[in-house]
């Protein structure tokens, strides 16, 4: 019992963990990464970040409508696919599909309204959570590795749980996963909008690939009827836009 009760504070000493963070180091850290992930070479290797919840996204989803999740798969192109069972077509099937996207975006929002409110610590926890939770479901080497970076680096932090350190850590990852969510959000716009430009070299590449996005799934996921894979589009640039905007102002008020 002894045991249990002192793991039992750690955590809890972790969870109540707060620091305060000045407008304008809010700023600067998150021109910082801004800054940082408008870099080619940069964004290749922290895209795979944001992939890792979009993922997680599909899998809450699934989960809360009952379809039966067996794991997820993260590929060295940044791509991910998230495998799960139940009927093919339905709300349910809509739900999951329609819930990658705007992930990033709402993990932003949520860790920013906890820090924001004196729960820095249970910010990060929340964070290292949901990557634990990927790292139980990933289903390839190359998705354990992803996760496995990424809970090394933040999990470091949150056990020797410095409140200023984790403050600041927490700012970066709301701004990189708010930011990331709208670049996915604009780069599936931008695969649809060169599908639907005139024919030629990689035309039917780009076809291909607007069929499978998440939107273009979502357009025939109700039986009987097809909403338009634009539709969802406008609805993922719509939640992208808004968590931005809600991240932004809640560090800033």
């Amino acid at each position: 019992m002894d045991h249990v009760r002192t793991a039992g504070d750690f955590i809890a000493e972790r969870w109540a963990g707060h620091a305060d963070v000045e407008p304008t180091a809010v700023l600067a850290v998150a021109a910082a990464v801004i800054v940082l992930t408008s870099i080619p070479r940069c964004w290749r290797i922290l895209r795979q970040a944001s992939t890792i919840v979009h993922e997680m996204g599909h899998v809450l989803a699934a989960w809360l409508t009952g379809r039966r999740v067996s794991g997820i798969k993260l590929h060295s192109d940044t791509s991910g696919l998230t495998v799960s069972t139940g009927k093919p077509r339905g709300p349910g099937m809509l739900v999951t599909l329609l819930a990658g996207y705007p992930a990033p975006g709402l993990l932003a929002v949520m860790m920013t309204g906890l820090a924001t409110t004196g729960y820095t610590g249970a910010s990060l926890t929340l964070y290292n959570v949901v990557i634990l939770l990927a790292l139980l479901l990933s289903r390839n080497i190359v998705g354990v590795l992803s996760c496995l970076i990424s809970l090394a680096a933040t999990g470091l932090i949150w056990w020797m749980n410095h409140e200023d350190v984790v403050a600041y850590v927490v700012v970066a990852l709301a701004v990189f996963y708010a930011w990331a969510g709208m670049r996915g959000t604009l780069d599936v716009i931008a695969v649809h909008t060169r599908a639907m430009g005139r024919s030629g070299a990689g035309h039917h590449r780009a076809l291909q690939q607007a069929a499978q996005s998440d939107a273009g799934k979502a357009a025939y996921a109700l039986a009987g009827i097809k909403v338009p894979a634009w539709a969802w589009l406008t609805f993922f640039f719509l939640v992208s836009l808004g968590c931005v905007a809600a991240v932004g102002w809640l560090m800033i008020h």
